[in-house]
């Protein structure tokens, strides 16, 4: 009796996996992620500079794999791939792992480099009162290819500034605090940018339901509480006569929202300005949470203004 349990209950979930396996799996784009550069770093003695570009390459696959919109090739698989494909086309035919520029078995390439790392401080002081605070700034430049043609089907810049340290003096009160590892903050938030630019690119966020709560078809994944979002229709296509580029197209503006929550697979959003949105508007994101509360929100001015 209980060997039959068991055996019912492996095979419900033998099944169930299964299931899922083929329906996240299923025509997804196959994206592999390469070496992130650091041409940055800087080992000497007087001024020692470390990106930890493996550690942002993990945390952009890990967001990547979070979207739920890509099945992600594991790196040292698309390493071998790539070593593969290059001693094939230097003495051999030209044609196993693809050959060429392609890269078999894998849809995107993703690659780039850290641009800019460093820390900068604010200082104010007035009599015997004085504020400080140390702001990380990292910068990324992203391109994702098509790895059938070698061609650049994106590029972008994710930069990130983020508050990651203050102290608040004054006479002979002080206070402080800072984060435990302001780089790797700054790295998280600039994973789930790049991760947000490549997803979006392919798969658009928009409205799944409208109302009082509003449903976007994007998780925690690349959103967070308090990102701040604009809502629009898009309308007549753009096209350049001369080139035949497709500029884009006219766009309605709806309104603003802002995320309430985010979850593993979609975010809740109330309205901030505008109209409510409706199912179908199409969402792209405005300013990061992080942003907004590294720049701080001005109070209400109480006495005459100057």
């Amino acid at each position: 009796m209980i060997n039959r349990f068991i055996c019912k209950v492996v095979c419900v979930f033998v099944a169930t996996v299964a299931c899922t396996a083929a329906v996240n799996g299923q025509d997804l784009p196959i994206v592999g992620i390469t070496k992130i550069k650091a041409p940055v770093d800087d080992p000497g003695f007087y001024r020692r500079v470390n990106t930890k570009a493996s550690n942002f390459e993990t945390m952009l696959e890990t967001q990547l794999i979070r979207t739920q919109r890509f099945t992600v090739m594991e790196r040292n698989r698309v390493d071998e791939i790539l070593a593969e494909q290059g001693l094939n086309n230097e003495f051999g035919d030209r044609q196993t792992a693809g050959g060429g520029f392609n890269v078999g078995g894998v849809d995107y390439l993703v690659y780039g480099a850290i641009t800019k790392f460093g820390q900068r401080k604010k200082l104010m002081a007035t009599g015997g009162f004085s504020t400080a605070q140390l702001v990380t700034e990292f910068v990324a430049d992203i391109k994702v290819v098509d790895a059938s043609s070698g061609e650049i089907r994106r590029a972008e810049i994710a930069e990130v500034e983020l508050k990651t340290a203050g102290v608040v003096s004054s006479g002979d009160f002080a206070s402080g605090n800072a984060d435990a590892d302001p780089l790797s903050d700054a790295q998280r938030v600039a994973a789930k940018k790049v991760a947000g630019i490549i997803a979006t690119s392919i798969f658009p966020m928009e409205v799944v339901k409208g109302g009082e709560t509003i449903y976007i078809n994007y998780g925690d994944a690349i959103l967070d509480k308090g990102d701040l979002l604009a809502v629009f229709r898009p309308g007549e296509e753009l096209i350049d006569e001369a080139t035949g580029i497709n500029l884009g197209s006219e766009e309605m503006v709806v309104g603003k929202i802002e995320v309430t929550e985010a979850t593993s697979s979609f975010s809740k959003a109330k309205l901030k300005s505008g109209t409510p949105p409706q199912r179908g508007d199409l969402v792209r994101l405005e300013q990061k949470a992080s942003n907004r509360a590294s720049q701080g929100k001005a109070g209400p001015k109480k006495g005459r203004k100057i």
